[in-house]
């Protein structure tokens, strides 16, 4: 028997600081509801349990980055579903800008 891995991608990325994901597809979707719920999922923002992360930002939330999957004219729709996010969770100001292009922006040195 093998050892199964059961953290996840938020806890790969909470241990890897140049591992990042998107919450493209039809997660926001499923999870409206219960967007809070998200909390438990990122359980170490604000604590002394993250990573290095861009700008030293202490929430958790800094390891998503904005990410679709839909065509071009039903992005307002996604961008609408990360503000519901970020107000479920009290995402910081900060850090929902940097989701939502920052953290890219820095990757790539592109003007942010």
């Amino acid at each position: 028997m093998g050892i199964r891995n059961t953290s996840g991608p938020p806890e790969i990325a909470r241990w890897n600081p140049n591992v990042f994901f998107d919450l493209s597809g039809s997660s926001l979707t499923k999870m409206r509801e219960r967007l809070a719920d998200l909390r438990k999922v990122f359980w170490w923002s604000g604590s002394d349990w993250g990573t290095d992360t861009p700008n030293k930002d202490p929430s958790a939330y800094i390891k998503i980055v904005f990410g679709s999957d839909v065509k071009l004219g039903e992005i307002e729709s996604v961008v609408h579903q990360y503000q519901a996010l970020f107000e479920a969770c009290d995402v910081p100001p900060q850090t929902c800008r940097m989701i939502m292009g920052g953290t890219l922006a820095k990757m790539l040195n592109l003007p942010g």
